[in-house]
């Protein structure tokens, strides 16, 4: 897995789990996701924090994790890519996630809209959902309908 391709993954992981979104996941699965990313967040701190700019945008990211996604993403580019065995530890643990747990991305861009749904599911058992709409002009806008989660 490319440096760029793991930052981007981690940080998508880290979002929800910062944010406290991740208590919401229910399951084996969820709780699996969970313990994962608490458990890199450890490992990536350790690494990191005795590196004063690295500490300075975990620190932030961990504040304010959708701020300062960018920031976070390249700083792990960096340094992953500087660092195989960190590279390949963290790919490592990235794989396992995604081969455990299911993941919803949707992205919408729209000029103009008129009753737009990211994602409408039934039961959501475990996983992430991750929809960004951006619409200039719209009516009846709903990123996520679930009837059931769990």
């Amino acid at each position: 897995m490319d440096p760029a391709t793991i930052a981007a993954s981690i940080a998508t992981l880290f979002i929800p789990y910062l944010k406290k979104a991740g208590e919401d996941f229910v399951g084996e699965a969820g709780k699996f996701v969970q313990d994962k990313a608490k458990a890199l967040w450890i490992k990536l701190r350790a690494r990191l924090d005795g590196d004063p700019l690295s500490k300075v945008v975990l620190d932030e990211f961990e504040r304010d994790p959708e701020a300062h996604a960018d920031n976070f993403r390249a700083k792990i580019e960096e340094k992953v890519a500087a660092d195989k065995p960190l590279s390949e530890e963290i790919a490592a643990d990235v794989t396992e996630i995604k081969r455990k747990a299911p993941y919803v991305r949707v992205v919408q861009h729209m000029k103009e809209a008129e009753d737009i749904v990211g994602v409408k599911a039934k039961r959501l058992k475990s996983g992430t959902v991750d929809v960004h709409q951006s619409v200039d002009k719209a009516k009846k806008v709903t990123g996520v309908d679930i009837d059931e989660i769990g």
